[in-house]
């Protein structure tokens, strides 16, 4: 399910970087009721195959949703317990929180609310250390432009669920929206985010006995770029910071670096270092660690929103091996949560131009590194099939036009359009080699207003936002 107000603050963010820095289609004969879809898809297992009846399917099963549409969330487990916190509903900025048990096959309980924030926010994380969950940071107010650096924590009840919220006295000396904390033995570290600009830099604090907040220290080693809606993951006592929005051609970077704690002076970490890039430069990912390797899923490379998935085989040294492709998501994806349970991996809500997602997938790995679940035949029938209706439905691009100007940059296209009422519009879509004369058609997108390139030194009165276009082949302008 989505919710229906438009995916505003990933807008707020191409300003942001640029300026400061159909219908359903009809079911095909044979193939399978939705009701039929849903249930069989429930019912797959996970369970290794035990026979030649069984086979791995590179896919996503569906869970039980979330009570509330959102993105820019967080989400961690404790026990066997999944916290969704925080985040925006298309409207507001969220202090609620959600829960669910995880069961024995990997599927979830109903969600249930749990414990609400003192305060609204979102574009945060959360970590789990000893007895207590910290929520750190992140934004709200218009845009998310109100920057936090407050704490809060709660207590890990025997259940698994959390007692009440409280507000650490600690504060970090940057309000950080869209930073990234991990733990590292007693310290919880803060990597970048935006804090009135791009941040490049790494701040501290070392959590006390009692679960309370030492105060925040500002390291002097600097991440080797500035790092906004990147994805950030420990592996071991490695940190890995992957991705992330670049500061003034809004457009996703590939680089990857990594860090680990200094053997000779604890709480402070050893210089930054680049290791292997991604395939796909991208920002607003997930990324997780699982086995022996990283992962890195969906975001955005500019004004395209992705479903892809990419792998690197970690050196326990520190570096990565070469990414590569694995199993892509069920549909492009932004501003979810991503957590990991034993040998399943759980994807929360998000959002795409379409809304926001209370859909909530899960899947396992395979002995490869990949992700996907075992399956009958009669299951991976039905998987494909609702994957091949997917594929199609985004082909269905409602509107057309003819471009008469097309003004490049590195991640974008800004399309000067005629449409066949003869008005003039401007589109900013994925980066194109299409000429003046060609006809494309696109989905429907998101506009802003008074909306200013950097890279073009050009103000755009309104301009819509779009994933993708298409050349119309056969039909010249004027057709």
């Amino acid at each position: 399910m989505k919710s229906s107000g438009k995916f505003w603050f990933i807008f707020a963010a191409f300003m942001l970087a640029l300026s400061t820095s159909a219908c359903e289609r009809d079911r095909e004969e044979g193939a399978p009721p939705e009701a039929e879809t849903k249930a069989v898809e429930e019912q797959a297992s996970d369970a290794k195959p035990d026979s030649a009846e069984r086979a791995w399917v590179a896919g996503w099963k569906q869970a039980k949703p979330i009570l509330r549409a959102r993105s820019g969330h967080t989400a961690v487990v404790t026990g066997d317990v999944i916290h969704m916190i925080a985040g925006v509903d298309g409207t507001n900025f969220l202090a609620t929180s959600e829960y669910a048990r995880i069961q024995p096959d990997g599927s979830l309980s109903d969600w249930q609310p749990g414990p609400s924030l003192n305060v609204e926010r979102g574009f945060v994380t959360a970590v789990v250390h000893g007895n207590y969950v910290y929520i750190v940071g992140g934004g709200r107010g218009e845009h998310g432009h109100d920057l936090l650096d407050s704490v809060e924590r709660a207590e890990i009840l025997p259940d698994g669920t959390l007692g009440p919220w409280v507000i650490e006295k600690s504060t970090m000396n940057i309000g950080r929206r869209c930073s990234k904390v991990v733990v590292l033995g007693d310290y919880m570290y803060s990597f970048g985010g935006f804090g009135g600009i791009l941040l490049d830099t790494v701040e501290r604090a070392k959590i006390l006995p009692d679960g309370s907040l030492d105060e925040w220290l500002m390291l002097t080693d600097r991440l080797t770029v500035a790092r906004y809606i990147s994805g950030v993951k420990k592996a071991g006592d490695i940190v890995y910071v992957v991705g992330g929005h670049h500061k003034v051609k809004g457009v996703g970077i590939s680089e990857v670096e990594w860090s680990r704690e200094d053997p000779d002076e604890e709480g402070f970490l050893l210089p930054w270092q680049q290791t292997a890039p991604l395939q796909t430069g991208r920002y607003a990912l997930a990324a997780i660690a699982h086995g022996d390797y990283l992962y890195a899923m969906g975001g955005l490379d500019g004004a395209k929103y992705l479903d892809l998935t990419e792998k690197a085989r970690l050196d326990p040294n520190g570096g990565l091996s070469e990414w590569q492709p694995t199993t892509p998501l069920r549909s492009t994806r932004e501003g979810f949560a991503l957590v990991t349970h034993k040998d399943h991996i759980y994807l929360i809500g998000g959002g795409n131009l379409d809304g926001y997602e209370s859909a909530v997938e899960y899947a396992t790995f395979d002995e490869q590194g990949d992700i996907g679940f075992w399956a009958t035949p009669e299951e991976a029938h039905v998987y494909q099939y609702k994957r091949a209706q997917t594929v199609e439905k985004i082909k269905d691009f409602p509107n057309e036009a003819v471009i008469v100007r097309n003004l490049r940059t590195q991640g974008y296209s800004y399309l000067y359009v005629q449409r066949d009422d003869g008005d003039f519009a401007w589109l900013a879509a994925p980066f194109s080699k299409l000429n003046a004369g060609t006809r494309i058609r696109f989905p429907d997108g998101v506009f802003m207003s008074n909306f200013y390139s950097k890279e073009l030194k050009e103000n755009f009165p309104t301009i819509m936002f779009v994933g993708q276009i298409q050349k119309v082949e056969g039909k010249k302008a004027g057709n």
